[in-house]
């Protein structure tokens, strides 16, 4: 049996209600060659593994097909790092266990990296976006990729879309696994697009995008202020690791310098923010505030406040209800 050129890899972790209509979107691919899916459960504990179980055993179609489970959750970025020492194709499209890809989806990305002579490591699409009751809205045109070099990343990150994405193995060898705690690849496998044999885009929506998941900040008239701190947190964790691997990618072709002077204001603000969460006085938290000389001076002493004092977290998650109720949520 010949090794498949294509591997199609749905991440999938507690999306029992969605991941039924996910798989079967990426089972129903057609394709002219037979591919490899791989249906890949993150240690859910809703009972998403089974049904990638049973669908895994059912298929009877031209591709090669199984399920597979991590032993413990990994997060986004480690569950990539693991589907690419597990998976055969030299082209990678993902797929989310919300999501779904529309018949045609793989084979228009393979035929568009076929048409580039296989130099692409990075494709994109527009997609459509979708409730999450599964209502579809408009079309989301993503950025012209093939547009962006490393002077118009630096200057402006392109809009791109990770759930629209397929992207080389030679990509993630050159670059090596994800660091630790990276959940949002988005910009980084674009970043390394930029760096080796580019990006284009797909103008036409190959997948219906389904407007939930924890990128979300915490919404709707049930927020506390605990839950407004613990995703502040969160996010605060994600966003340094994604900086960490971008300078780790720089690193590796000599444009680290022009990269930290890109991302300056966001690293300062967020290394502020850590400062905040984990400082474990109020005199190292004030230390932060002070040299922290480039961040507005109101926003430092408001997340001050916040991560000081409960009450003004609290006051924080009143004020996002009082907004969400305004915008209906």
């Amino acid at each position: 049996m010949l090794k498949p050129r294509v591997s199609l890899i749905l991440l999938v972790c507690n999306q029992h209600e969605f991941v039924a209509e996910a798989a079967r979107s990426c089972l129903a691919q057609q394709v002219d060659e037979p591919i490899e899916i791989v249906l890949s459960d993150d240690a859910s504990s809703d009972g998403s593994f089974e049904v990638l179980q049973a669908l895994a055993a059912d298929y009877r179609g031209p591709h090669q097909v199984r399920a597979r489970r991590n032993p413990v959750n990994l997060g986004i970025g480690a569950h990539f790092n693991v589907l690419m020492a597990e998976t055969c194709g030299e082209l990678i499209v993902t797929a989310a266990g919300d999501d779904l890809a529309l018949p045609h989806r793989v084979q228009t990305l393979l035929r568009a990296w076929d048409d580039s002579a296989q130099r692409l490591d990075l494709l994109a699409s527009h997609y459509r976006d979708m409730a999450p009751d599964g209502s579809l809205g408009q079309v989301m045109a993503v950025d012209d990729l093939a547009q962006v070099g490393l002077a118009q990343w630096l200057q402006k990150r392109p809009f791109t879309h990770g759930a629209t994405h397929a992207f080389t193995r030679r990509l993630m060898a050159r670059f090596g696994p994800f660091v630790e705690d990276v959940w949002y690849e988005d910009l980084v496998m674009m970043f390394r697009a930029v760096l080796s044999g580019g990006a284009a885009t797909v103008s036409q929506p190959l997948l219906h995008y389904r407007r939930s998941g924890s990128s979300k900040g915490p919404a709707g008239l049930s927020v506390r202020g605990e839950d407004l701190l613990a995703w502040t947190r969160t996010q605060n964790r994600r966003v340094l690791a994604e900086i960490r691997q971008l300078t780790q990618d720089a690193e590796l072709v000599g444009c680290a310098d022009a990269l930290r002077r890109a991302l300056a204001p966001q690293r300062d603000r967020e290394t502020f923010l850590k400062a905040q969460i984990d400082g474990p006085g109020l005199a190292d938290r004030w230390q932060a505030l002070r040299l922290a000389s480039t961040l507005p001076l109101a926003w430092r002493w408001r997340k001050l406040l916040y991560f000081s004092r409960p009450e003004f977290a609290a006051a924080a998650a009143w004020v996002r209800r009082l907004k969400a109720r305004r915008r209906g949520v």
